[in-house]
């Protein structure tokens, strides 16, 4: 579970590597952002330059949701060694829902064991072990793919243009 947690507020650095020079690397990187995400498409991400060398990625969800965002987004940092290899360090962000919905489900659990221990009802402890233990377990769960999801995104679209 610690390690969980431990992805959940601290993900992950994953670096890869490429053998082109940083020209090419951000005109390929421009071309597959450029591509748009329509219903009817294969393409499902969309992505923007933060800056000439940080780009971010986030998944595409065609479910309405009112403007809430349950997908996580990719920071990508791009750097160039001495060498002349292109290095891009991606780090995921969870969506700010996930960790709104991991403290409420705690503070919420803490609520029902307080109402336990006032009153002794055990609807209320079953209340306050599932919302203690099952919900920051689903929000972390959910977290952990978000974060797979666009992972994923980035293997399947920009690291597959810059190995061909």
């Amino acid at each position: 579970m610690i390690r969980h947690l431990t992805t959940f507020f601290y993900p992950a650095v994953l670096t890869y590597t490429y053998n082109y020079p940083k020209e090419l690397v951000i005109a390929k990187i421009t071309e597959v952002l450029k591509r748009e995400a329509t219903l009817f498409t294969s393409n499902d991400m969309t992505g923007r330059f933060r800056n000439p060398d940080t780009f971010v990625i986030d998944t595409v969800s065609f479910a309405y949701t009112r403007g809430v965002k349950y997908g996580s987004m990719l920071v990508c940092e791009i750097t160039e060694s001495e060498k002349g290899i292109i290095n891009i360090k991606t780090k995921a962000k969870p969506a700010l829902v996930f960790y709104f919905l991991f403290f409420l489900a705690i503070i919420l659990g803490l609520f029902y064991l307080y109402n336990f221990l006032q009153t002794s009802l055990t609807t209320s402890l079953c209340w306050s072990l599932g919302l203690l233990i099952v919900g920051p377990a689903i929000c972390i769960g959910f977290s952990n793919v978000a974060i797979y999801s666009v992972r994923e995104r980035y293997l399947m679209y920009i690291d597959k243009e810059l190995k061909t």
